[in-house]
């Protein structure tokens, strides 16, 4: 998507599609979107992913062939934060009783 969407926002962030949830009518798909980077960072992508969601609609309608093309409403996909910070306590925790979880 770096390549096609130019928007400042966008650029040096990285970004993982995780997962999209279609209507059965096909009007609309949820997109949840894992972004890697501090807050700003991330509530930047979110609201430039909004800007370019007239053009990703088009560039999909290109791609896909299809009669209707979803509307794309991107969601914040907060499961790879949430890991780490679990993974963090964890480590904590075992700190705490004297022993040490192995570094990933």
């Amino acid at each position: 998507m770096n390549r096609r969407v130019k928007h400042p926002d966008l650029q040096g962030v990285i970004l993982s599609f995780v997962s999209v949830e279609v209507t059965p009518d096909l009007a609309h798909a949820k997109v949840a979107v894992s972004i890697l980077g501090d807050e700003a960072q991330a509530t930047a992508a979110m609201e430039a992913l909004e800007r370019v969601e007239p053009y990703l609609h088009r560039e999909l309608g290109k791609q896909l062939h299809i009669r209707r093309v979803p509307r794309l409403h991107f969601t914040r996909d907060e499961s790879m934060a949430e890991a780490d910070r679990i993974t963090t306590l964890l480590r904590d925790v075992a700190r705490a009783d004297g022993r040490d979880l192995p570094t990933p």
